[in-house]
């Protein structure tokens, strides 16, 4: 028996991906480039993503609304008194339409402004809050197929589900890139940002999954996504025509070597599977993982990959580097005091990534419960 799943799903899910890859990309292309137009390359992925997304949810939506049956609206969410809508097309029309609208507030940002100076500057960051609600969207519409009972065609509903909840999980990373940066993992600012991030989301997948090892399996989609957008980048040819011009590059910049989570993922499953107490209990044996975890694989392997030259190679792309910045700057290969916390200092931002980690998996515990619920 051949399993039905509508195409919107899979054009959602092809968005989530596109619009992560295109952002890094278009990270990439600031740092090699500097100079992008309205319809860049990057730009034109991230904008097919969000229009792939509206437009199928969209036709979705007004189909099951024209002459609704009785299992439709059993299925569906009411909008409006008119329209028939599963719910994770509501989030994906939403999100496409944030998307969509920040391209025009993007351009006239850059005329009036000039180039941008952060990452979330208000045009990206309505792109960004779009990109989630399109990504969760396309999560909780696959989820939507898992929870219905139905064995058949349940493999492919998960790798749509990875494929959506990894490029989620990307993108949350790249929006905390500020915090989330090799150099920054001797720091305990790193650990804070890292387990309030990725506790309040990952614990959800791993529910939503309904698989042995689901928070490994996003987590490892998440490192491919990243490292195969370096590896690729990197073949590509780029150099900066915006001064000034400090390094000469002739290739597309990488971002920096993925995080390692699926190591203390892999961890945080058997926790999940294997604790039958107090979810509180669970929550915070999970954040215990996750941050030691962390800890003791992130904060040496920063040190490895900023100072020795066998990470400086296509694999780990240590050698990265802005444009912009001279390239003898003294601690372009050695880490900045400025950026190390002292043991005691560490110690105590630890204990703080574990309390508020605690209190992200348990809210992210509950919320997959209610994914797993989720039929309309």
């Amino acid at each position: 028996m051949k399993a039905y799943l509508p195409l919107y799903l899979y054009a959602v899910s092809l968005a989530s991906l596109l619009t992560v890859t295109g952002i890094l990309w278009d990270i990439s292309w600031h740092r090699s480039i500097g100079r992008d137009k309205f319809l860049s390359p990057p730009h034109i992925l991230i904008y097919l993503g969000a229009i792939f997304a509206g437009l199928f949810s969209g036709i979705q939506v007004i189909w099951n609304s024209i002459r609704p049956t009785e299992t439709v609206k059993a299925s569906t969410v009411r909008v409006w008194g008119v329209f028939y809508s599963s719910l994770g097309a509501l989030f994906c029309i939403w999100g496409a339409i944030a998307m969509l609208t920040s391209a025009p507030f993007d351009d006239w940002w850059h005329s009036a402004y000039g180039l941008d100076v952060t990452i979330l500057s208000p045009p990206h960051s309505l792109l960004g809050l779009g990109m989630l609600f399109l990504q969760f969207g396309a999560c909780v519409g696959v989820s939507k197929y898992l929870n219905t009972g139905d064995t058949v065609g349940k493999y492919l509903f998960r790798i749509l589900l990875i494929v959506s909840a990894a490029s989620l999980l990307t993108m949350i990373y790249t929006l905390g890139t500020q915090f989330l940066h090799t150099r920054g993992m001797r720091g305990g600012q790193f650990y804070i940002i890292a387990a309030a991030t990725t506790l309040l989301f990952l614990p959800v997948f791993g529910r939503a999954l309904r698989m042995k090892w689901g928070m490994m399996a996003v987590a490892l989609g998440y490192f491919f996504i990243a490292a195969l957008s370096n590896w690729i980048l990197q073949i590509f040819p780029a150099e900066p025509k915006l001064g000034p011009i400090l390094t000469h590059t002739t290739h597309f910049q990488p971002g920096n070597f993925p995080m390692l989570v699926f190591i203390p993922a892999l961890l945080m499953d058997w926790i999940s599977r294997s604790w039958k107490g107090s979810e509180w209990i669970k929550a915070l044996l999970l954040s215990v993982c996750f941050v030691l975890g962390m800890l003791i694989i992130e904060y040496p392997l920063s040190g490895w990959l900023i100072e020795s030259p066998y990470a400086r190679n296509w694999f780990f792309g240590a050698d990265s580097w802005y444009f912009g910045d001279p390239p003898d700057w003294p601690y372009r290969y050695k880490i900045h005091p400025f950026l190390l916390s002292t043991p005691g200092s560490l110690a105590i931002d630890v204990l703080i990534a574990i309390a508020i980690g605690t209190l992200a998996a348990r809210l992210s515990l509950r919320w997959g419960q209610w994914i797993q619920l989720v039929k309309r």
